[in-house]
């Protein structure tokens, strides 16, 4: 009997001194774990927005992405291939050196060094050369115009001692708010640097790798984590809600949508394709699948963007899609059926739901649908070539309307770019490349109208929704506020309590 109760004891120590040892951590559940937190080589959504708290650029966006001071405290554009930015004094990396215009050259020159791989190497191929002009200003020499240069210099600084060095996924000093303490398999701790400390906001961030959803929202429930965002699928919710947890939603800027084959020999007639939109009930589809989350779409850039455009409503209407199959000289056969497309997807079961459900829409107005469901990497491969009639995907986190060139013009058919449904227009190639040149946001905000506009007229693409954020906090934390790109670095802000 006293054995029994040491050992209960021994236990009940164990577990005091896991949780004294837990305060002042902020614990966050991931989906997936970043892949690497240098910023010469993120791409994945994860990597961005854990390097968020360890990196600072030149520049930052706002809430509508225009690009706002960070390191740089202004800028000076006074030729058409000619920046200068001014950078702000006193500002040191984590190791405790100064940051310095030397920095920000060798980071740049990093990211366009063949040798480097870097794969952010396209995004600044405008820029022909970046020199120190002094130890506090930057000038960046273009071989071209490049209207998104400023929104691309969010780009973590590195010290000019590492810039240069082979890719270090696991190691990296940063000039942000926090530095890397440690990264195992399972988790990625932060700390907060000496000098940066706030009274009540975390001192020690650990973000934890959790795939499966249920299993993150249990470990909240349990205290085991303080925070998850996104990744968690809509039945979820009336559970979350029932339990002592703080759920914000909101719309994000993740881009739903149905891609189309523009070269198919049935999908090239615009009046099918508008059929296909017409024939979808989106009001529907959202509230039976996504718990009525999602706001809807009408092209990629959310409202709040400033290069945004109002564009009429793609409204739910049967009867008309029908008649438009009619006059495309689609008719029904004996079985009520006009034509079979193949419908490609992931076999993840929410997407795989969203697919079966927008089929049996599509059999409504006459139109069967074979769906071709594949493990992601093969899924992906067939869409990245072009190989599909229909697929449905979602583009995250735009904040460049540059998008637009990417997904829209002729040179960007697979594999150079993303413009997997092989559309051409000459007209929208010219708006775009003048868009990409343009030295005005309201000449760039004129065309990108123009484009949106096209876009959506020749239905390119079928738009859907804009996903949402979902963040949930537990007891633990206060004050995060969700933000439409799903960036977590409100979390240094935020409160926590033991």
């Amino acid at each position: 009997m006293i054995r029994l109760c040491f050992i209960a004891l021994l236990v009940l120590l164990a577990s005091c001194q896991g949780m004294e040892q837990e305060k002042g951590i902020l614990r966050v559940g991931l989906s997936q774990m970043p892949i690497t937190l240098d910023p010469r080589y993120a791409t994945d959504a994860a990597s961005a927005r854990v390097q968020d708290f360890v990196h600072r650029g030149l520049l930052k966006l706002d809430d509508s992405f225009n690009a706002q001071p960070d390191l740089a405290l202004r800028w000076e554009h006074p030729e058409p291939l000619l920046w200068r930015f001014y950078l702000q004094q006193g500002v040191s990396f984590s190791d405790g050196s100064s940051v310095d215009a030397a920095d920000v050259v060798a980071t740049l020159e990093a990211v366009l060094d063949a040798k480097l791989t870097s794969p952010l190497k396209a995004s600044f191929a405008a820029i022909a050369s970046v020199q120190a002009e002094a130890d506090n200003i930057v000038v960046i020499r273009l071989n071209r115009p490049d209207a998104s240069l400023l929104t691309r210099l969010n780009l973590g600084v590195l010290p000019e001692s590492i810039a240069g060095r082979p890719h270090q996924a696991h190691q990296t000093i940063g000039c942000g708010s926090f530095q890397l303490v440690t990264w195992t398999e399972s988790a990625l701790t932060l700390r907060r640097v000496e000098g940066l400390k706030g009274d009540g906001k975390p001192e020690t961030i650990r973000f934890s790798g959790v795939k499966d959803p249920v299993t993150r929202i249990l470990k909240l429930t349990r205290s085991e984590l303080d925070f998850v965002q996104n990744d968690l699928p809509p039945h979820l919710l009336s559970y979350i809600k029932e339990q002592k947890l703080t759920i914000q939603t909101r719309p994000s800027t993740t881009f739903s949508y149905i891609g189309l084959n523009i070269q198919d020999e049935t999908l090239k007639d615009l009046r099918v394709r508008r059929a296909l939109a017409l024939a979808l009930d989106r009001n529907k589809l959202k509230k039976a699948l996504f718990a009525d989350l999602p706001e809807l779409a009408e092209s990629v850039l959310t409202p709040t963007h400033w290069a945004s455009s109002a564009l009429p409503f793609t409204a739910f209407d049967r009867k008309e899609a029908g008649r438009l199959l009619d006059e495309a000289g689609f008719t029904p056969d004996s079985h009520g059926v006009r034509f079979t497309i193949n419908y490609r997807t992931s076999t993840d079961p929410t997407r795989l739901r969203l697919a079966t459900a927008i089929a049996a829409m599509w059999q409504e107005v006459g139109v069967k649908v074979s769906i071709e469901s594949l493990e992601w990497g093969g899924f992906y491969a067939r869409i990245k070539r072009g190989d599909f009639q229909v697929f449905s995907l979602a583009w995250v986190g735009i904040t460049d309307p540059d998008i637009y060139r990417w997904i829209l013009h002729s040179e960007m058919w697979p594999p150079k770019g993303a413009n997997r449904g092989r559309y051409s227009n000459e007209q929208m190639d010219r708006w775009l490349d003048d868009a990409a040149a343009a030295s005005s946001q309201d000449e760039r905000k004129r065309l990108y109208a123009l484009i949106q506009k096209q876009m959506r007229d020749e239905m390119v693409y079928i738009p859907l929704w804009y996903d949402p954020v979902i963040s949930v906090s537990g007891a633990r934390l206060s004050g995060f506020k969700a933000k439409p790109d799903g960036s977590l670095s409100g979390l240094m802000d935020a409160e926590l309590s033991d």
